[in-house]
């Protein structure tokens, strides 16, 4: 696996530190981890994908996440690239399947490094589409769990309002697998009857027709595993959730991160987190209270909408991977459902046109991940494969 992994990172560029700790026995014996770089591992330093962090000293001890990894026998090889402070600037890593591409931001490397093969599963983040994004770009499984469900302690902040860990792994069991170690707690009843709808929220994005063929497609399978399944536009006014959702994130990065802009580390930082930052600085308590509330009332108007309904079925963005142009991808089809906080996950669903792999998104209230995952599971033995991708000769 080290051989596999330092040849594709000559070209994808998805780690920043590795790590030669050794395994232990225990039920995720065998299985190697990636961690993303904003998440403490002992003996490592967190240098959040910044240079304002170059001379962040080894972090003295694991993230929470990472030590229940570790107690159940999982071995971490290293730290995954992220965008800076898991904001939206793109680093220099790849996407595995087209090196022209990006692998979506934030936790890029870990997103990159599952989709080609080289890692079974790997810890990142979401505070707006920052997980769900490049595992979908990539062509793995991206998991994020209920907001609150996994500890937070040993993670460097953006948005504690949404910042929730997360994993991507090469299939569902993993997943799930990985969550039962990181929160042991985790209910294991399996679910009952549930009912489902399928539909994508209301907005200018235009969606590729060979990315709709995959949520029909997807839709067809769901219908074979539930009576209980209907079509129907997702009720939220997209634009206004993104516009109060920026807002209150960049005011809790500046209350986390002010001290960047005052002593002298300014001008290391990258152009959209340093605007992010200023951005923050010039929101009111007004206007924090405010948009607060707009998204504390759409969080309670969707689920209230959704009453009676177990799963949504959509598509996490529109099309794939774009290509290496400043951007970290597509997020605001993503921005609600993180507000909303209830359990995601991506499943690779073939490919595109341009041979990009796509991806289909099932979702579900606060709460409910067992059955996300039980379902999803289920609708992945379904699936069209995505290949894994070819390294380069070069």
């Amino acid at each position: 696996m080290t051989g596999s992994l330092q040849a594709w990172d000559r070209h994808i560029y998805a780690f920043v530190a590795l790590s030669e700790t050794p395994a232990m026995a225990g039920p995720l014996a065998g299985l190697t981890v990636g961690v993303k770089d904003i998440i403490d591992v002992a003996g490592l330093p967190t240098r959040n994908g910044s240079a304002a962090c170059e001379t962040a000293p080894p972090a003295d001890r694991d993230a929470v996440i990472v030590q229940r990894l570790r107690a159940a026998g999982a071995r971490i090889v290293g730290k995954t690239t992220t965008t800076e402070f898991a904001f939206t600037d793109p680093m220099p890593c790849r996407n595995p399947h087209d090196l022209t591409r990006s692998p979506g931001g934030s936790s890029s490397g870990s997103g990159a490094a599952v989709g080609a093969g080289i890692l079974d599963i790997a810890l990142g983040t979401q505070t707006a589409g920052s997980l769900i994004r490049p595992a979908a770009y990539c062509g793995a499984v991206g998991f994020k769990p209920s907001a609150g469900l996994l500890p937070l302690n040993g993670v460097t902040p953006l948005a504690r309002s949404f910042d929730t860990v997360g994993i991507i792994a090469r299939d569902v069991p993993l997943a799930r697998r990985a969550l039962e170690a990181m929160s042991p707690s985790a209910p294991k009843a399996e679910p009952g009857e549930w009912a489902a709808i399928c539909g994508l929220w209301e907005t200018d994005a235009e969606v590729r027709s060979d990315w709709l063929q995959a949520m029909n497609e997807a839709r067809q399978a769901l219908a074979a595993l539930t009576p209980h399944l209907a079509s129907r536009d997702l009720p939220a006014d997209v634009d206004k959730v993104v516009a109060a959702h920026r807002t209150v994130m960049c005011a809790e990065a500046f209350a986390s991160h002010h001290a960047l802009l005052a002593d002298g580390k300014a001008h290391l930082l990258q152009p959209k987190f340093r605007a992010g930052l200023e951005a923050g600085r010039a929101v009111s308590d007004a206007a924090l209270s405010e948009a607060r509330k707009v998204l504390a009332d759409a969080r309670t108007a969707f689920w209230g909408a959704m009453t009676g309904t177990d799963l949504i079925l959509t598509l996490p963005v529109p099309e794939g991977a774009p290509l290496l142009d400043g951007t970290t991808g597509f997020q605001d089809w993503l921005t609600p459902w993180t507000v909303f906080g209830g359990p995601l996950i991506c499943l690779p669903w073939g490919v595109d046109g341009l041979f990009r792999p796509r991806s289909v998104m099932l979702a579900a209230p606060p709460g409910e991940d067992l059955l996300l995952l039980s379902v999803a599971a289920r609708l992945e033995r379904r699936a069209p494969k995505i290949p894994l991708p070819h390294l380069p000769k070069s």
